[in-house]
């Protein structure tokens, strides 16, 4: 059945994310399978939006308003090559992730929609590209340190597509894709 967006869009937390092609895709899933079930249940991505630098989409906009402003944005950047340099733990809390080698893109990108006009909730954290392993609470000492020694996937591939999806029920669900460079 599909995913149907209510009335109040955005009460629901929003993401805007580019999803991960195969084959990183499969390595991403199989590094969470080990240690992170709820994250194997999402979609492998890099955030752009809802995370860090800014938090989920705020609550009150029409949906139709952010849905073209997202696809402005990605209308406005081109696809792009990346590869994953290192896995890392963000400091303070049980979120361990991998780091992309540059940057550039998606800052550009997080740029871009902090400046379309779309509103989004505050953030703690400063902007940090970046892929969720593991947000558990539940992982030993032994684990982190499995985890933190796992060999970081070396395939290079191309993002191609922005999506925005909300997470809902413990699930994701995806609300819009577009297409980088139009």
């Amino acid at each position: 059945m599909p995913y149907v967006l209510r009335a109040d869009a955005f009460s629901a937390p929003t993401y805007i994310v580019l999803d991960l092609p195969q084959p990183v895709r499969a390595a991403v899933l199989e590094l969470r399978q080990r240690f992170d079930l709820y994250q194997a249940s999402l979609p492998p991505a890099i955030t752009v939006a809802g995370s860090s630098g800014v938090g989920t989409v705020a609550q009150g906009q029409e949906a139709l308003h952010v849905f073209r402003a997202v696809e402005t944005v990605a209308r406005r950047h081109q696809a792009f090559s990346c590869g994953f340099e290192s896995l890392r733990r963000f400091p303070g809390v049980p979120v361990f992730w991998l780091s992309p080698r540059d940057r550039t893109p998606f800052d550009a990108l997080h740029r871009a929609l902090l400046d379309s006009g779309i509103k989004f909730d505050a953030s703690p954290f400063p902007f940090n590209p970046h892929c969720t392993i593991s947000s558990s609470n539940e992982l030993s000492k032994r684990q982190e340190t499995e985890l933190l020694s796992s060999p970081v996937p070396q395939m290079e591939f191309l993002l191609e597509e922005l999506r925005v999806y909300q997470v809902a029920g413990g699930q994701a669900h995806l609300l819009q894709s577009f297409s980088l460079g139009g």
